[in-house]
């Protein structure tokens, strides 16, 4: 479980939260929502481990991450992202991509297994700068297929993709999920919100 306590946010005089509270079930399918500009993003960061809190706790199965000691364990063995922007490295084929995941932190399945999953396996050897947004996005699923995770944190993931990559992205989170993974989304589409077992507005 994922327990956020007395959680407050400070950006120099925006108060961004203030002793929010609330709790998140192992292996259920979360969408933060609320209007643009409510801290959707900075919440999931700091869930993430990307960020820390001004004040407040989030205790994952028991661990407090917000301290430092404990963060650098938390996102090798049990996060995983996927960001509007893809945050890949553009200079970099496909494949070099996905290994620079540290074998140790790195599923069972092979580079070639997680680019078929994702329909990419021909693209493998390509850079990623000549690759379209929508398979960009499908590079870092792979990516997040190839990496041992329990919690998958997915921030706007469609929000720049034609239909048909959406659909994909969706297809794989939902699938992720079913496999046993807590899913936590942030998304202003409304249509979106229903795929998700608890919305929580922020």
């Amino acid at each position: 479980m994922i327990e956020v306590r007395n959680l407050t946010k400070v950006y120099g005089d925006n108060i961004i939260f203030n002793n929010v509270s609330f709790n998140i079930e192992n292996g259920s399918f979360v969408v933060f929502s609320g209007k643009s500009g409510c801290g959707k993003t900075t919440m999931l960061n700091m869930i993430g481990g990307l960020e820390k809190p001004t004040s407040g706790h989030i205790i994952v199965d028991g661990t407090d991450i917000t301290k430092n000691k404990r963060k650098i364990e938390y996102l090798r063995q049990k996060t995983g992202f996927l960001f509007q922007n893809f945050a890949l490295i553009d200079n970099k084929t496909v494949k070099k991509n996905l290994e620079i995941i540290a074998r140790k932190n790195r599923t069972d399945k092979t580079v070639d297994d997680v680019l078929n999953e994702v329909s990419m396996l021909d693209k493998r050897d390509s850079m990623v700068y000549t690759l379209s947004g929508g398979e960009q996005q499908r590079v870092a699923l792979a990516r997040l297929l190839f990496k041992k995770c329990e919690i998958v944190f997915a921030d706007e993931p469609t929000g720049s993709l034609d239909k048909e990559n959406a659909e994909i992205v969706i297809r794989l989170l939902k699938k992720m999920n079913k496999d046993g993974k807590t899913v936590i989304m942030v998304t202003h589409d409304e249509e979106l919100k229903s795929i998700g077992d608890n919305i929580i507005n922020l």
